[in-house]
């Protein structure tokens, strides 16, 4: 086992690129860098989604009371340390910087080693995050211990395909962990990635393993798309995938302990299940069965409720519900649905149709694009609680005087 403390550190209101290399790997320490945040009014909604150990706040940003952001951004999560970088070395600044909280006051312009010095300073005095794995070779999951997670549906239309796509992209960029989409869906998945499969699942089930049933990275990635998120992309078929006479009897089960090899999450965006013996066969080979689902309209419910009586009763307890697409205004409470489909509500994401459809015709998730928004918050809250991403816990941290003094 190799341990190792994660630093997770969330960049805002930047008027300048960081030194290169600010945030390379040290020993016994990895910098896990969230999505920079563009605007003050973000970063405190920002803060609650991502959970940094410091805020690398930059006080040039125009019209901006960094010291009051600062200050404020303390009292949104306990344990967090600010750094504040500033072109004005001016006293009476470093100490309204001291006053507020602020761990460190750094003057720009910034070379990389200060910038390193500070943060690697500021985690020598803390409890921070920690990764215990297993030395694998590259590309191999631990003892095959990653997860395969079905997304479905009872009905067309409700979002699955961007929940899968999106979950995907956030798992990729954790540091140490990789993730893959499988989409047995109509495509819409390549769509939203902005990618062209040459080859599909079709081909691999019909071409020679060398490794006879044994799955490995080597063979899988032959098949897959690569997307500049981290993510790997395997569709049912490809632009130059061949006619096929069927899939062999065990392909599912054997592609899924592959995947289980090879990635820390894949997720599988399912087409609708046709019947219950389909449903049988299939859903016991998940780790996790997301089910979404909407409250604005019966039809959505009634659906579900249909689906999950084909789900057979010894996987019950893998089942996630996720309300998509939530808004106040939806003509079902969160209380009856629950009531209704006599499950347990995993999590509601809000409605936000402008940021998705951006997203989508952009052909990169909205998590990459929007990560402060609603949408990206929620729905990374609820991957880290599924898929058992970093932070494992938090714990109180007392907290350091000022850098300076």
């Amino acid at each position: 086992m190799e341990t190792t403390s994660l630093i997770r550190i969330l960049p805002a209101c930047l008027t300048s690129p960081l030194p290169t290399g600010w945030d390379a790997p040290t020993p016994g320490f990895v910098i896990e860098v969230m999505p920079t945040v563009d605007v003050p009014e973000a970063i405190n909604l920002s803060i609650q989604g991502t959970e940094p150990d410091i805020l690398l706040l930059d006080a040039d940003y125009h019209d901006m009371d960094a010291f009051g952001v600062a200050e404020k951004a303390l009292t949104v999560r306990e344990g967090l340390s600010v750094i504040i970088i500033a072109s004005d070395s001016a006293p009476d600044r470093l100490r309204r910087a001291m006053m507020v909280g602020a761990e460190d006051y750094l003057i720009k312009p910034l070379d990389v080693s200060t910038l390193r010095e500070s943060i690697t300073g500021i985690a020598s005095h803390r409890t921070l995050r920690t990764v215990e794995e297993e030395v694998v070779q590259p590309g191999e999951e631990a003892a095959g211990t990653g997860l395969v997670v079905g997304v479905v549906s009872g009905k067309g239309g409700l979002g699955k395909t961007t929940l899968a796509v999106n979950m995907a992209a956030l798992v990729a960029k954790i540091p140490g962990r990789t993730a893959s989409l499988v989409g047995l869906e109509s495509g819409d998945g390549a769509v939203m990635l902005n990618v062209n499969p040459k080859l599909g699942l079709i081909d691999m089930a019909n071409s020679e393993n060398p490794e006879g049933n044994l799955y490995t990275a080597e063979w899988l990635k032959q098949f897959g798309t690569g997307h500049r998120s981290g993510l790997t992309f395997w569709c049912w078929q490809g632009s130059g995938t061949q006619p096929a006479a069927g899939l062999p009897e065990d392909f599912y089960n054997l592609l899924f302990d592959g995947f289980r090899r090879t990635s820390s999450v894949t997720l599988v965006d399912f087409p609708l299940f046709e019947s219950a013996d389909v449903a049988a066969a299939v859903l016991p080979l998940l780790d996790i069965i997301i089910v979404v689902s909407s409250s604005s309209d019966l039809l959505a419910l009634r659906s579900t409720k249909t689906f999950l009586d084909m789900v057979p009763e010894e996987i019950n307890q893998r089942v996630r519900i996720i309300i998509n697409r939530a808004d106040p205004s939806d003509m079902i409470s969160r209380e009856d649905f629950e009531q209704q489909l006599e499950y347990k509500v995993a999590a509601s994401i809000p409605n936000q149709p402008n940021i998705a459809a951006e997203a989508i015709n952009m052909g990169s998730p909205f998590v990459l694009t929007q990560p402060q928004s609603d949408l990206s918050v929620s729905l990374r809250a609820l991957a880290t609680s599924l898929f058992k991403l970093p932070p494992p816990d938090e714990q109180n941290r007392p907290r350091k005087r000022f850098g300076f003094f």
